[in-house]
């Protein structure tokens, strides 16, 4: 079975009117990807079709449901990672993905720090903590709904601590225009 290529991403991507504004850093090749705003599902699917289009080996934790006979044929194949998410689960989530992405060659494992498309005044860490137990960096892409485009930032270092982290990435999101900007803020502690 095949599946699109990056030039389809690629494709889709400028179909919709959005461009990428510079190139990716050399990080990108095994890291965490943050990307922000994260306001609505569009949000999260122009995220990661901008990243296929760029051939990175994109990787996100979905519930294991998903993982599993006949969804998951599907699902792993286009970078699936299933995660238990029942409160029975005795596995750290960040133990799960920080293996997954050290028995991988390439892995850009896609995470948004919300955690969901309300509004959400703290950003859940865990991506944080992913890329120290992994020793990885972590690459920020900011998408800019209003005119369309998106961006990489800065990368943060698996040295540098979570306040430091924090502060990084609240000054560089803080202008994101967001699908529905009523939707977004930056984590308040840092900002």
């Amino acid at each position: 079975m095949h599946f699109p290529t990056k030039n389809i991403y690629t494709r889709f991507f400028h179909i919709l009117g959005y461009k990428l504004i510079n190139t990716p850093p050399p990080e990108f090749h095994k890291c965490i990807v943050i990307y922000v705003p994260h306001t609505s599902n569009w949000d999260y699917i122009l995220g990661v079709t901008c990243l296929l289009g760029l051939g990175m080996p994109v990787r996100v934790a979905i519930k294991e449901f998903w993982t599993r006979w006949p969804f998951g044929i599907v699902i792993k194949r286009f970078g699936g990672i299933g995660i238990d998410r029942s409160h029975e689960s005795k596995v750290s989530h960040v133990d799960v993905l920080a293996e997954a992405i050290q028995a991988l060659d390439k892995c850009a494992l896609v995470v948004t720090p919300e955690g969901s498309r309300k509004l959400r005044t703290k950003w859940k860490t865990g991506f944080y903590y992913i890329a120290q137990k992994a020793n990885v960096p972590i690459v920020t892409i900011k998408g800019n709904y209003a005119d369309k485009t998106a961006e990489f930032g800065p990368v943060i270092l698996p040295s540098e601590t979570l306040d430091e982290a924090m502060t990084t990435l609240t000054k560089y999101f803080k202008d994101s225009k967001a699908k529905f900007p009523e939707l977004f803020a930056v984590d308040e502690r840092y900002g």
